[in-house]
């Protein structure tokens, strides 16, 4: 049986997370989600997760960064030192140079630009590719029915011919639509 995508999704991110904690030297990395003004914890790069490691307004923290939290808005999330955070969006636009050609993040702030970089382009392709699962779910559903329909058939009537015929149109429609995703 099939997991469930949201599960997947949080195992699929807590990855790339874990990745990101790896080349911060073993520090927390967490994704945030903007929700009715506040920021609220989706996943972290650890299982289990100290209550003061992410003892952290986000939200608070953008607003007097004058930066634009939008809703739905995902942040990837870094403390470096007691005090020191490092807040990156998940995006799928490359940030832009710097004005005098020097970069001058860091490269702890390039790793989480990278991962909301990550976590930005994978998030679309997870999305078309479960839309896609779907589909082929779809199509395979309706050609065990159909099987299933001339197993039990004794003859081609007339009327069994125009099932199978419909569900095989189904099924072009749901591989077209797999496809299109």
């Amino acid at each position: 049986m099939r997991d469930s995508a949201p599960y997947r999704l949080t195992e699929r991110r807590q990855v790339i997370l874990r990745q990101a904690s790896a080349a911060l030297r073993g520090r927390l990395v967490t994704l945030w989600r903007m929700a009715s003004g506040f920021a609220v914890a989706e996943v972290a790069s650890q299982p289990t997760v100290p209550r003061d490691l992410i003892d952290f307004d986000v939200a608070a923290a953008l607003r007097m960064w004058g930066r634009a939290v939008a809703e739905g808005s995902l942040w990837v999330v870094c403390r470096l030192d007691p005090g020191r955070w490092h807040v990156a969006p998940v995006r799928t636009d490359v940030p832009a140079p710097s004005p005098s050609g020097v970069e001058r993040r860091s490269p702890e702030r390039l790793t989480l630009e990278l991962a909301g970089l990550l976590l930005g382009a994978l998030e679309r392709v997870w999305a078309v590719a479960d839309q896609a699962t779907v589909y082929l779910c779809t199509a395979l559903a309706v050609v065990d029915a159909s099987l299933e329909r001339v197993r039990k058939a004794r003859g081609l009537t007339t009327a069994a011919r125009a099932h199978l015929l419909a569900d095989l149109a189904v099924i072009a429609e749901a591989i077209e639509g797999a496809l299109e995703a």
